[in-house]
Order: structure tokens, then C-alpha cells, then sequence
């Protein structure tokens, strides 16, 4: 699997949830975003990257699709199983951005 498309589809799924800033290009680029994450070492990050994948699996969803964009279907699923829990850890991979930024 690979952690860095993980990342960025857990980011792509968080921010949208926020609304577009004006003129409406996104705050951050999920992809570039998602390779930061996973190349920091981040301990936050990591642990968030395990609480996205073990909510995916207690979700039900097949693992081998984490990585591919997420459907409206599985992101409702994961929120059912995940909860704040599941938001806590995506805020994690949001505020790891800037501490990643910044060891690199």
C-alpha cells in the first residue's frame, strides 16, 4: 500500500469538509501534502495514518481501495465507525503539514 496516496486521500476527505477559500482554489495540495506527511516521520502522523486505516477496515471497506479517491458511501462509513476519533486523526495528518514543513 502506499502511505503517501493514503494521506492524500485522508486530506482530500478533510478538506473538503471545509469550505473553499474565495477565488476558489484549494488551501493545500493533497498529493504534495500526502508525500511531506509520509516522508517526516512524523509520530502524530503515523499514528493517524493507523487510526484511518484500522476505521477503514472496522468500517467494512475493501483495503485495497484506501488509497483511491473515497465515495461519499465510504466516508460515511468510516464517520458511523470512527467518530470524533476518526476527525481527531484527520485533523492530526492537517496539523502534521506544518510541523512536516518544517523538519524538511
Amino acid at each position: 500500500m502506499n502511505h503517501a496516496r493514503i494521506a492524500s486521500e485522508a486530506l482530500r476527505f478533510r478538506l473538503g469538509t471545509f469550505s473553499t477559500p474565495i477565488g476558489g482554489s484549494p488551501v493545500l495540495d493533497p498529493e504534495e501534502a500526502g508525500a511531506i506527511l509520509v516522508a517526516c516521520g512524523d509520530p502524530g502522523v503515523d499514528h493517524a495514518l493507523r487510526m484511518v486505516g484500522q476505521t477503514w477496515q472496522q468500517a467494512g471497506l475493501i483495503p485495497e481501495t484506501i488509497e483511491q479517491p473515497w465515495s461519499a458511501g465510504d466516508a460515511a462509513r468510516m464517520r458511523s465507525v470512527g467518530g470524533t476519533a476518526l476527525l481527531d486523526a484527520l485533523d492530526d495528518l492537517v496539523s502534521g503539514i506544518s510541523r512536516c514543513r518544517v523538519l524538511s
